[in-house]
C-alpha cells in the first residue's frame, strides 16, 4: 500500500525529507533513485518498494546525524555511498540503519585522504580478507562503483575497511567492536609467529587458525562454554604448543576481562601444532 508524502526537501537522488500526510510527522526516506524527478512542495504517493530506509522523527539522533552528513558531503559521494549500501543489502542481507551514516562518512573521509595524497594503510588487511570474504567481495564491488561514478581508485587497504564496516552492520555491532576483535586476532597471530620464529604464510592453515581464533573470541564474548575431551592428552603430547596457547589465553583475558578455559586453550594448541607442522 502506497503512502502519501509531501516532499519538503530533496537532498539528492537517493534521500529526501518528507511529511507523512497521514501521521503529520517528518521523516527522511532513503532509497535508490527515490529523489529523482520529484520536486520540493509536491505531494506524492511513494510505494514501500522505493523506500530502503525510513528515518522517523522519533529516531531523532539517527535522522539528525544523517542530515548533518548530507549537508557536509558532495551529492555524488552521497549517491554512490547509497548505491553501495543498497548493493550490500541485496547481496548479504539486512544491515544496521547506522550503516548509512558510518559508511557514507567513512567513504567521504577516505576520498578526502586520497585526494590530499595521504597514504592509506590497513594493518588488518590479510585478516579481514580471510575472516570476512563475503564482505570483502562487497568492498571490491564498491571499489568498482567508486571508480565508475567518481573517477577515484581506492586501494585494497580501503576495500578492507569498507568490508569491516559492512561486517559490523551485518552483525548489528559498532565497527569499533569489529576493529577490536580483528586487532586481537592479528596480535595473537603475531604472538604465535614470535613463539615459533616463523612468518606464517597466508594459506589454508593460516585461514583455519584465524577463523578458530575468531570463534574463540566470539564464544568468550557470548559466554559459550566448550568441552575438550582430549585436554589431558593435548597437555602431555603438545606441550610446546599448549604453552604458546597459554600465552594467548593471558593476552585475551587481559584485554577482554574474561576467563579463557583450559578447554579453549587445548583447541588453540591443536591449531598451533598444525601450523608448526606446515611451515
Amino acid at each position: 500500500m502506497n503512502n502519501s508524502y509531501q516532499v519538503l526537501r530533496i537532498y539528492n537522488n537517493n534521500a529526501i525529507l518528507v511529511l507523512n500526510q497521514e501521521t503529520k510527522g517528518e521523516a527522511v526516506l532513503v532509497g535508490k533513485g527515490i529523489g529523482y524527478g520529484r520536486k520540493n512542495g509536491e505531494t506524492q504517493d511513494i510505494s514501500p518498494e522505493e523506500i530502503e530506509k525510513y528515518f522517523l522523527t522519533y529516531d531523532d539522533r539517527l535522522k539528525r546525524d544523517y542530515l548533518n552528513l548530507i549537508q557536509q558531503l558532495d551529492e555524488k559521494v552521497l549517491s554512490v555511498s547509497s548505491e553501495i549500501i543498497y548493493m550490500a543489502n541485496e547481496r548479504i542481507g539486512p544491515l544496521s540503519d547506522r550503516i548509512h551514516i558510518v559508511l557514507t562518512d567513512h567513504i567521504g573521509f577516505a576520498l578526502e585522504r586520497i585526494q590530499s595524497g595521504m597514504e592509506i594503510h590497513n594493518p588488518f588487511l590479510d585478516e579481514i580478507k580471510m575472516l570476512y570474504p563475503q564482505e570483502y567481495e562487497v568492498g571490491l564491488t564498491a571499489q568498482s562503483m567508486i571508480q565508475q561514478h567518481l573517477g577515484v581508485q581506492i586501494v585494497e587497504d580501503e576495500v578492507a575497511f569498507i568490508a569491516l564496516h559492512i561486517s559490523a552492520a551485518r552483525e548489528q555491532k559498532d565497527v569499533k567492536e569489529s576493529v577490536k576483535n580483528t586487532r586481537m586476532i592479528k596480535d595473537l597471530v603475531d604472538i604465535i609467529e614470535d613463539a615459533i620464529n616463523v612468518k606464517i604464510p597466508k594459506d589454508l592453515t593460516y585461514s583455519r587458525l584465524v577463523h578458530h581464533l575468531r570463534g574463540t573470541i566470539e564464544r568468550i564474548e557470548s559466554g559459550h562454554k566448550v568441552v575438550n575431551p582430549l585436554l589431558e592428552t593435548l597437555k602431555r603430547d603438545l606441550k610446546e604448543s599448549f604453552e604458546i596457547a597459554l600465552i594467548l589465553k593471558t593476552k585475551i583475558e587481559r584485554d577482554y576481562g574474561s576467563v579463557v578455559s583450559e578447554d579453549e586453550v587445548g583447541f588453540m594448541a591443536i591449531h598451533i601444532d598444525r601450523l608448526k607442522r606446515s611451515v
